[in-house]
């Protein structure tokens, strides 16, 4: 494997302060665009009024409640899921196409 392609997993703090907040909100942790994000697949799209994490059309979450950043990780709340991401996951404009009405 080289430099380029090793993905290291999150922190045990980062894995620790998910698992509590997983307790506190009775939500599941969520490592689904864990990978993605490590390798720049993924973004966090925001506009005036809801931020998801995107991966297209097809891959992408219900609005974010809240981030948390620990060392090198986000944890990211949804409505139903804890989601834990790396903190150089971009930050970009929502698409057009993304309905939360389904």
């Amino acid at each position: 494997m080289t430099d380029s392609t090793k993905i290291s997993v999150p922190s045990a703090n980062t894995l620790s302060q998910a698992f509590k907040l997983s307790i506190q909100t009775g939500r599941p942790i969520e490592s689904y665009f864990y990978i993605d994000s490590c390798k720049g697949q993924v973004c966090i799209c925001v506009n005036d009024t809801a931020k998801i994490i995107y991966k297209n059309q097809d891959e992408h979450t219900s609005p974010i409640g809240n981030i948390y950043k620990v060392e090198n990780e986000y944890l990211i709340v949804t409505d139903n899921t804890i989601y834990i991401i790396s903190s150089s996951t971009k930050v970009t404009k929502m698409p057009d196409n993304i309905n939360f009405d389904d």
